[in-house]
Order: structure tokens, then C-alpha cells, then sequence
């Protein structure tokens, strides 16, 4: 349902949203992340991963927010309001926090990919 869930919402942000390059850019990836973990490689921990990345959320709000300006005079990062939605959560940009849900599920990918060759190393040793 997650993997459904993302999709759709991210196709239809995508699709109305095709002159913010931000925006556009950060889902499409997200689409095709989702669709290569679910379809392609058949992972079966999407939805544990995505429930574990929302509790990651806690640390990424005051890291993040602090990066953009929350409890600063200015931010110590600027974002083109042209190219995001501009939707914010506190100062942070919706769209920060796809990047990071998409960035998190490709990391557990690869790391399970780099464990996996090193557990067949050690066992054919």
C-alpha cells in the first residue's frame, strides 16, 4: 500500500508541478526508486523501512530545520522559491524530506547488496 501510496501522490506532484525543478526532479526519482525496490529487486521491507524512517524523522527535523533557518536570522541554506513547492514543514521544504525517505530506502538497498557479498566472501573462504 505504501509503494501504491508514493507513486500516486509523486506521479500527480510530478505532473503538476513540472516547472519546479526541485519538486519535479525529487519525485521522479522517488517513483523510480519505489518502483525498482518493489518491482525490479522484490525487496519485502519497504514498509518496515518506511514506518523506521519515520521515527529517522525525529533527528532529521531540528538537523534540517536548523539548515534552513529555524531559530536563525537567516538560513544557512536558500532555496529558488521557483523551483519547490514551497509547502514547508516548520522551514523545511516538503520536498526535503521525499529526498530523504528516497535516499534512506536506496542506502538500506545497497547495504544489504555490500553485506550480502561479504557474507558470501567469509562463508566461501
Amino acid at each position: 500500500m505504501i509503494v501504491f501510496i508514493t507513486i500516486v501522490v509523486c506521479a500527480v506532484v510530478a505532473l503538476l508541478n513540472t516547472d519546479k525543478i526541485y519538486t519535479l526532479v525529487t519525485a521522479i526519482i522517488t517513483i523510480i526508486s519505489v518502483i525498482y525496490l518493489h518491482f525490479i529487486a522484490r525487496v519485502t521491507w519497504i514498509t518496515k523501512a518506511s514506518l523506521v524512517f519515520g521515527v529517522l524523522m525525529l533527528g532529521f527535523f531540528p538537523v534540517d530545520g536548523v539548515l534552513t533557518g529555524f531559530g536563525l536570522e537567516s538560513p544557512i541554506v536558500n532555496y529558488n522559491p521557483k523551483d519547490f513547492l514551497g509547502i514547508r514543514l516548520l522551514t523545511i521544504p516538503i520536498e526535503d524530506a521525499v529526498y530523504g525517505y528516497t535516499q534512506f530506502l536506496l542506502i538500506l538497498y545497497f547495504f544489504s547488496i555490500f553485506r550480502k557479498k561479504v557474507d558470501f566472501k567469509s562463508n566461501s573462504q
